[in-house]
């Protein structure tokens, strides 16, 4: 009856402890950028159509690279060439997949808006992992295009609120965000 008692108990505890300990989240620390932050934190910014997603291994086999080539349709800051090739960590060669939390997505066919930066090492990587990468779809009641994931916060946003950036619609017409980051640019 005692070691009952004690399987009952330790049986207890321990579900206690995976249970108090797995509702914690882990997240990975990604730092809240506005849309000037991510213009001034890059080499370049454009937007265009992905056209083709390739994984690979890093040099030294140690990270797997999605390697995204957009055509730009227009650089609004810095050039990257007629093929702009970004590499994302992350991806799949074989069956096996390498995952990295908080990095953006492409999808073959896509516009996007891409805020990027060259690393040293000669990479171009997406600026603010998901924040700089933004989808551009056309809205169907406008037939404007618009710009998907602008919700970023502006520098007076970041100032009234302290750390913490303050939340604009999700969407944008292509236009006004392009004349917005062209001003960043001036300041």
């Amino acid at each position: 009856m005692k070691d009952l008692k004690k399987i009952i108990s330790l049986t207890f505890y321990l579900s206690l402890y995976f249970l108090v300990f797995s509702i914690t989240e882990s997240n990975a620390q990604v730092k809240e950028m506005s849309a000037q932050d991510l213009t001034n934190a890059s080499t370049a910014v454009f937007y265009g159509k992905c056209s083709k997603k390739t994984c690979n291994w890093d040099e030294n086999h140690r990270i797997i690279y999605t390697y995204v080539t957009v055509v730009p349709e227009e650089y609004l800051k810095g050039n990257l060439g007629s093929e702009a090739v970004i590499a994302v960590p992350g991806g799949q060669v074989g069956d096996i997949i390498y995952e990295v939390s908080d990095m953006p997505v492409f999808t073959e066919g896509e516009e996007v808006m891409a805020f990027v930066r060259t690393n040293p090492a000669g990479k171009n990587l997406v600026t603010g992992a998901y924040q700089g990468k933004m989808k551009i779809d056309i809205d169907k009641k406008t037939g404007k295009k618009m710009v998907f994931g602008t919700g970023l916060g502006t520098e007076t946003d970041v100032q009234k609120q302290g750390t913490s950036i303050t939340r604009k619609p999700e969407r944008q017409k292509l236009e006004d965000f392009i004349a917005k980051v062209r001003a960043y640019m001036k300041n």
